[in-house]
C-alpha cells in the first residue's frame, strides 16, 4: 500500500533549515553597524513598548513553577507601538512580541548586574567576538557589538550593530536597534551586503526574583526587519514563514546563552522521551491560553551523555499551535501522508506503508534557493501510542538520529484543537554536506541544533496550520458534539475497509 506524501509535521522541514538558519540568521537578529556618529535622538529618553510579564497576568513564581529546568517562548498579544527612529517617530501596528522565559541559579540583583555589564556580553553570548559602551547621558547609553557566523567551507557572516540601551526604573533593560550593517561572504553566490538603519528593533530583559538564590529571566523580543540583499530577499520569498520563526529564535539565541552561563549542572541521562502534553502538565493551561496569540515554545534542559553513551540523548524542542477545526477533523488531515506536499513543498515524495498501529515512510525531500540546493531521502516509522498521540523515529537515511511525537488536544475555550509536536535530532555523518557544514558551528553555539529544529518546526506549523483549516472548511459536515470534542481512535487494521478515506485515502 503505499502512495508519495510527507511525514507527520516535523521531518522535511528539520534538516532544511540548519543550513537555512545558517543563511538568514543575520536578518533575524539585531543588525547594524557601529560607523556613524551619535545622533541626539540615540541617547533621549523613550518609552518602551514591549510588553511585561505582568501584563500578562502571570506571576514570576507562577511560571517559574510550570517551567522547572525548561526554557519557553511564549507569544504576547498583539499591540500597536511607536518606537524612535532617525527620522522621527515610527508606529507599526500589530506588533507580536515573544517571550522567552528561564530560571537561573542567580539573585536577581545579581542577573542584573551581569547584563548590565555591556561591555562583558562578548562573554556572555556565544558569535559576538567585540562589545562595547560608546556613549552615556544617565540611564540610556549606545553599545556596539560585533556578531560573527563563520560556516566552513560554505559562507562567513559579520554583522556590526549599535544598539540603544536603557536601564529602566524598576531594573528592566530596554534595547533598541539603532543602525547597523551585515556583511556576508557566501561560497558560489559572492558577497553582499544589507545595510539596516532604522529597521525596527525593540527588545527587554526582566529579571524577576523568585527566591535568595533563583530568579526568572524573560526576554522580550519583536522586529520587522525587511532586508535588502539580493539573496536575503530571495530566500525570505523562499520562506515567508521565517519572518513569524525569527523573533522566535533570536529570543531563544538570547535568554538561552543566559540560561547556560547561569544554571547548575543538569544531571547526566541516558535518554529522554518526545515530550507531550502528559509530560508538559505543569505548563498546559499556560500553553493554552497563550497559544490564543501564536506559538509556544519548549525547550527541554541541556543534557550531560552518560559517558559513552551510543546514541547520544537527543534534546528535545516542543512547539504548539491552535488550529481552528476540531481535533478529530485536524489529526485526519494532519496524517493524511499523501496530501502533505501541497503544504510542505520540500516534499518530493512520499512511500507509506500502512500496517494499522505502525506507518513506515519513505520520504524524498529537496531544499533549495538559487544555487544552495539539496536532496535527502529519509525512512521513519510511525507508531500510534494513543489515538490521540503519534510517535516518530527515524530508521533509516541522511541522518543520524530524528525522533519526535506529534499529539492533538481539545481545547477548553473552543472547538479547535492544540496540536503539538515535540522533536529531536542528531545530524551525523549521514547528512548532506551543507548540512554537516552548518552543524560545524556547534562548536561555538551549541545549541545549533536546537535554533534549527525551532525554525523548521515554526516553519512546517506556519503551513499546516491554514492549509488544515482551509481542507477542514472546504470537507465541512455536520458532526457531533463528540467528534468536537476529541479525536476520533484509530480503528484497528483489521477493520479498516470502510475506513480507508481516513487512513490511505
Amino acid at each position: 500500500m503505499s502512495t508519495r506524501t510527507g511525514r507527520t509535521p516535523v521531518k522535511s522541514m528539520v534538516l532544511a533549515c540548519l543550513v537555512a538558519l545558517a543563511f538568514v540568521l543575520p536578518g533575524l537578529v539585531p543588525l547594524a553597524r557601529a560607523a556613524e556618529p551619535v545622533a541626539p535622538w540615540m541617547l533621549a529618553p523613550w518609552l518602551n513598548p514591549a510588553p511585561r510579564l505582568a501584563e500578562a497576568g502571570v506571576t514570576p513564581g507562577e511560571l517559574a513553577q510550570a517551567i522547572g529546568r525548561r526554557l519557553v517562548i511564549l507569544p504576547q498579544a498583539p499591540r500597536d507601538i511607536v518606537i524612535p527612529g532617525s527620522h522621527g517617530p515610527r508606529s507599526f501596528r500589530q506588533a507580536r512580541f515573544v517571550s522567552a522565559a528561564a530560571v537561573v541559579d542567580l539573585p536577581a540583583d545579581t542577573a542584573r548586574r551581569r547584563l548590565q555589564d555591556f561591555s562583558g556580553y562578548r562573554n556572555l553570548f556565544p558569535l559576538l567576538p567585540e562589545s562595547e559602551v560608546v556613549a552615556m547621558d544617565g540611564p540610556n547609553l549606545l553599545a556596539r557589538y560585533r556578531l560573527e557566523i563563520p560556516l566552513p567551507a560554505t559562507a562567513t557572516f559579520t554583522v556590526d550593530f549599535r544598539v540603544k540601551q536603557t536601564l529602566e526604573a524598576d531594573g528592566s533593560i530596554s534595547a533598541l536597534l539603532v543602525d547597523g550593517k551585515a556583511e556576508s561572504l557566501i561560497a558560489m553566490l559572492g558577497g553582499m551586503t544589507d545595510n539596516l538603519a532604522d529597521q525596527p528593533v525593540v527588545a527587554r530583559w526582566e529579571f524577576l526574583p523568585l527566591n535568595p538564590r533563583q530568579s526568572l529571566v524573560v526576554f522580550t523580543y519583536w522586529d520587522r526587519i525587511e532586508l535588502k540583499s539580493f539573496f536575503a530577499r530571495k530566500f525570505m520569498e523562499a520562506y515567508p514563514e521565517l519572518k513569524v520563526a525569527g523573533p522566535y529564535m533570536a529570543a531563544l539565541m538570547a535568554a538561552e546563552a543566559i540560561h547556560r552561563n547561569f544554571i547548575r549542572t543538569v544531571p547526566r541521562v541516558a535518554a529522554r522521551q518526545p515530550q507531550g502534553l502528559q509530560s508538559l502538565a505543569p505548563l498546559r493551561g499556560l500553553i493554552e491560553r497563550f497559544s490564543r496569540h501564536g506559538h509556544v515554545a519548549v525547550l527541554e534542559p541541556d543534557l550531560v551523555p552518560e559517558p559513552g553513551a551510543k546514541p547520544l540523548p537527543l534534546r528535545y524542542v516542543t512547539v504548539a499551535t491552535r488550529v481552528a477545526a476540531p481535533p478529530a477533523a485536524t489529526q485526519s488531515w494532519a496524517t493524511r501522508y499523501h496530501r502533505l506536499p501541497e503544504a510542505i513543498k520540500e516534499l518530493r515524495e512520499v512511500g507509506v506503508r500502512d500496517r494499522g498501529r505502525e506507518i513506515d515512510l519513505d520520504l524524498g525531500i529537496h531544499f533549495g534557493v538559487l544555487l544552495i540546493r539539496f536532496s535527502m531521502d529519509l525512512q521513519l516509522r510511525n507508531t500510534w501510542v494513543t489515538p490521540y498521540r503519534l510517535e516518530f523515529a527515524r530508521t533509516a537515511g541522511d541522518m543520524a538520529q530524528l525522533r519526535g511525537a506529534s499529539e492533538w488536544h481539545a481545547l477548553p475555550d473552543s472547538a479547535g484543537t492544540l496540536m503539538l509536536v515535540s522533536a529531536g535530532h542528531e545530524v551525523g555523518e549521514e547528512a548532506p554536506f551543507l548540512l554537516r557544514m552548518a552543524h560545524k558551528l556547534v562548536d561555538r553555539l551549541p545549541y545549533v541544533d536546537q535554533l534549527g529544529s525551532l525554525a523548521a518546526q515554526l516553519v512546517v506549523m506556519e503551513r499546516l496550520k491554514p492549509w488544515i483549516e482551509r481542507q477542514v472548511a472546504a470537507d465541512r459536515k455536520p458532526a457531533s458534539a463528540d467528534n468536537n470534542d476529541k479525536p476520533a481512535a484509530r480503528v484497528p487494521a483489521a477493520d479498516r475497509s470502510q475506513q480507508k478515506e481516513y487512513v490511505n485515502e
